[in-house]
């Protein structure tokens, strides 16, 4: 089984999307300390004068992903929104698509992860991604940091391949997969080249950027990396 890890990101990149597609399992990495430098809580669209960042408020930061809060009190959804409708709505696909995100956030979660995995579910529905979702904290007996925390992840749940961003690199310990019997391979993901609103394409933006833009042919932009196991 190949299986891969990640946080629960706000309206994540493309990549994320790939991963997912990619792999068998894909863990909700929930039950770790909020890092301050990850985009858990913000990622960034594309509006008429360029990158522009999203940012949640948070109203408790010290705790791991799935205890965090959001501080709703600066009218930040309503900000959000309309972003998105100043940076897509002439978008193609944003009359077909707009209703699934803004029921999202007229009624946005107290939590920031149950908040993200409600715009996750909504994106990767367009996507037609169906592959299983499982947050670490369902998981039991799971120990250690980083790169032993997701071995101990494979192993309960007796991955045999464990597909990883390139990120992580700089932590992995190949011995230590070998030790365990799991095959570490890393992702493979070429970002997708696709018209765009406003201007020269840009990369890395959030995927929802993909999906106002090029709709159900979104997937097709997404090849599924093929891992042997």
């Amino acid at each position: 089984m190949i299986v891969a890890v990640h946080q629960p990101n706000y309206l994540p990149w493309c990549g994320y999307f790939h991963k997912m597609f990619s792999c068998d399992l894909f863990v909700i990495l929930d039950d770790v300390p909020l890092s301050k430098t990850a985009i858990t809580n913000k990622n960034k669209i594309k509006g008429p004068d360029g990158p522009l960042m999203l940012t949640v408020p948070l109203a408790q930061k010290k705790a791991p992903i799935k205890d965090v809060t959001i501080f709703h009190e600066e009218k930040w959804p309503q900000k959000h929104w309309k972003s998105l409708q100043r940076s897509y709505a002439r978008a193609p696909f944003w009359k077909q698509y707009h209703d699934l995100f803004l029921s999202i956030y007229e009624s946005p979660k107290l939590s920031l992860a149950d908040f993200n995995l409600q715009l996750i579910e909504a994106i990767r529905t367009v996507f037609e991604i169906h592959t299983p979702m499982l947050r670490s904290s369902e998981i039991r007996g799971i120990e250690g940091k980083k790169g032993d925390r997701i071995i101990s992840i494979c192993k309960a749940l007796e991955a045999t391949v464990y597909l990883s961003g390139v990120g992580a690199k700089a932590y992995n310990d190949e011995m230590k997969f070998e030790r365990n019997q799991i095959r570490l391979v890393y992702q493979e993901f070429e970002h997708p080249v696709y018209r765009q609103l406003w201007g020269d394409f840009i990369p890395n933006l959030t995927a929802i950027d993909l999906l106002f833009n090029c709709g159900p042919k979104s997937k097709e932009l997404l090849p599924k990396q093929v891992i042997y196991e």
